[in-house]
């Protein structure tokens, strides 16, 4: 899958811990600034999609704006709008107090396909 767009990510973050095993899924920050952690659930206060897969203590590049790579929990809708599930991973949002990452650009079948999506994180789920 190809994504050709301007990225933007947020400079200075680091991964806490290693993140390895978690490129393309929702990330939030740490009580330590600076530092981010897998996403854990659909009101965690999420700041966009790791682009990467750093080990502790490295750089790691959270997209926050345009089109990014994320990888889904279960079936999503192209145009469905996104939260994080409990693994970190991309979700259909079912609520209104879900914290939205953005929409669906792909359909997805099944739990850890790769889609596309377009962010625009939300603060409060508006």
């Amino acid at each position: 899958m190809t994504v050709s767009n301007s990225v933007f990510t947020i400079p200075g973050l680091i991964a806490a811990a290693t993140q390895a095993s978690n490129q393309y899924k929702v990330m939030q920050l740490c009580s330590t600034a600076g530092q981010i952690k897998i996403g854990t659930s659909a009101t965690s206060k999420v700041i966009g999609i790791l682009q990467n897969d750093p080990a502790a203590g490295e750089p790691a590049e959270v997209q926050f704006l345009g089109v990014a790579k994320a990888l889904t929990e279960a079936s999503v809708v192209v145009g469905d709008a996104l939260a994080c599930s409990s693994t970190g991973r991309v979700k259909a949002s079912t609520t209104g107090g879900d914290r939205l990452l953005g929409f669906a650009l792909d359909a997805a079948g099944a739990a850890g396909d790769l889609i596309r999506v377009a962010l625009a994180v939300s603060v409060n789920g508006d």
